[in-house]
């Protein structure tokens, strides 16, 4: 029994050598992880940064892209649009619809006075 009590004991002064030492052992610790924690959340921050600028970048390029092939369907649709305002425009055109349409003829040579 006897080497029992002094394991109890020992163990008894152990925990209480302990319990003197932690809380200063735990703040020395948390001191020292400090600057740790400060550069991993720069680190991380640099990180996030440089992933969310790398997003941007892909994003904006689909975008320009996408708008680059709507300003080339536009393009197009003016110059259909154009081509279709000179062929209205087209007096031979405008002269066949007032034949058909409209009935008109071209005049006699006695119909025209000239003003000056």
């Amino acid at each position: 029994m006897r080497g029992r009590g002094t394991a109890a004991l020992t163990a008894f002064g152990r925990d209480r050598a302990s319990g003197f030492l932690k809380p200063r052992v735990d703040q020395i610790r948390r001191w020292d992880l400090l600057p740790s924690l400060c550069l991993a959340s720069l680190v991380l921050l640099g990180v996030l940064f440089y992933v969310w600028q790398h997003i941007q970048v892909v994003r904006l390029g689909y975008e320009i892209e996408h708008l680059q092939a709507e300003r080339l369907a536009l393009v197009r649709q003016e110059n259909e649009l154009r081509f279709e305002v000179a062929r209205l425009r087209s007096l031979r055109r405008v002269e066949e619809i007032a034949r058909r349409q409209l009935g008109l003829t071209s005049p006699m040579p006695g119909q025209v006075i000239m003003v000056e």
